[in-house]
């Protein structure tokens, strides 16, 4: 929606993402990006949960037990957040850092209640109208029950306004509603891809297969090396098309990125394993291998609340070794667009559009600045002969991919 505001144009523009789905509940993320026409611009982002049983649309407070559970939880945030991510406490958004730990009740967990809470929903309503602004407010669940609390970062931050923090199941659960508790069943449980068509939008659970790529032609776009400095911009040309991408990120990249893999995985994207460092998994043991794939898988949940499901071995060099040591399948590619070499958009277009088959996986590098300028006539070259823009999870559908097996494409 848009609507004329002094000299410019003044723009509204909402999305809304599935984060869970049952025949029980409904959970919805909800953008708001607003433009005033001129230099300014804001988003937000809250949560939406409908309780089948009841009819009713409740606001994200209806996930706790009540005031004192989302205290304990923004304090919990604050505190991942300073002692595990290195933010200063007075470097954090507001209604985080020591006010929101000088504010928590003491034991807010271990004191709740072992029965389920009921939460009215005009209750829910007057606590989330008194929280109006809450960093809690873009909430939800990642897979192994844990909230997964997203807000704005630092201005000036590459990918800022997408930092994700993830919290142990153990310490929020206890602080849940009963229908908070339904609502984490929802999210969690692998029924519900059966249960509800959630279009291209992502779930805590990760990329949900929507198409049938052996009907229609699907193309999966990777990217390797990253997140990188050029990732934001890809991310914003992506999503022009509703195109979907996997990411073959590096762990040390993610820790110093992790606000960009989060907004990554919460727009749809895959994020996959690519090792720690790009070291060359041929010349480690086998135990060195599996000790490389943990390290990085365990900073990709981290940063996005979902384990990776696939890897991809740098340079492309496997051996028997690595192989059986891998507890992923091995995506490969069956189009090099060369990004690595040549530097140069023209011929990473041209082989990107002519090369490109239904089932494609495609190979770029998100750390090139001329592979992301060509990205965008890739989109509308490949958009215009009928592609979809597809995960490698959802290019593969139903296909059960074996650990340590090599993939090229969908055949």
């Amino acid at each position: 929606m848009t609507a004329r505001e002094g000299d410019g144009e003044a723009s509204l523009e909402q999305k809304a993402e599935f984060l869970a789905a049952s025949d029980d509940v409904l959970g919805a993320r909800i953008t708001t990006r607003r433009a005033n026409g001129g230099s300014e611009a804001s988003a937000s982002a809250t949560t939406r949960w409908y309780d089948a049983s009841t009819g009713e649309v409740l606001p994200w407070t209806a996930l706790f037990r009540g005031e004192d559970a989302i205290r304990a939880t923004a304090a919990e945030v604050a505190r991942v957040l300073h002692e595990e991510e290195g933010v200063e406490l007075d470097e954090q958004p507001e209604g985080l850092g020591q006010s929101a730990i000088s504010a928590a009740p003491s034991n807010a967990a271990e004191d709740a209640p072992s029965d389920p809470v009921e939460v009215a929903a005009e209750e829910a309503w007057k606590l989330a109208a008194k929280l109006d602004g809450s960093p809690l407010e873009d909430v939800g669940f990642g897979t192994t029950g844990g909230l997964i609390v997203s807000f704005p970062g630092e201005p000036g931050e590459e990918g800022a306004g997408e930092r994700s923090v993830a919290l142990d199941a153990d310490f929020t659960r206890p602080l849940l509603s009963a229908f908070g508790e339904r609502a984490l069943t929802a999210a969690t449980s692998e029924e519900k891809e059966e249960k509800v068509d959630l279009g291209n939008a992502p779930s805590a659970a990760g990329p949900t297969p929507t198409l049938d790529c052996a009907r229609v032609p699907c193309v999966a776009l990777t990217f390797d090396d990253g997140p990188g400095k050029h990732t934001g911009r890809l991310l914003d040309d992506l999503a022009d098309y509703s195109a979907k991408a996997t990411f073959y990120v590096l762990g040390t990249m993610v820790e110093e990125a992790p606000d960009v893999v989060a907004r990554a995985a919460r727009e749809g994207h895959e994020i996959a394993n690519h090792t720690w460092k790009h070291d060359d998994l041929t010349g480690k043991s086998g135990k060195g291998v599996a000790a490389d794939l943990a390290r990085t898988a365990k900073a990709i949940e981290k940063a996005t609340g979902t384990p990776p499901r696939t890897m991809r071995p740098p340079y492309g060099a496997y051996d028997d070794t690595s192989l059986k040591h891998t507890d992923y399948p091995v995506i490969m590619w069956d189009v090099d667009t060369l990004d690595w070499m040549n530097r140069d958009t023209r011929k990473i277009t041209k082989i990107a559009t002519t090369e490109t088959t239904p089932g494609s996986i495609v190979l770029f590098h998100d750390i090139h600045a001329p592979t992301i300028d060509a990205i965008p006539t890739v989109l509308r070259t490949l958009h215009e002969q009928g592609y979809h823009f597809v995960t490698v999870t959802e290019l593969f559908g139903d296909t059960e991919l074996e650990p340590g097996t090599i993939y090229r494409r969908r055949d």
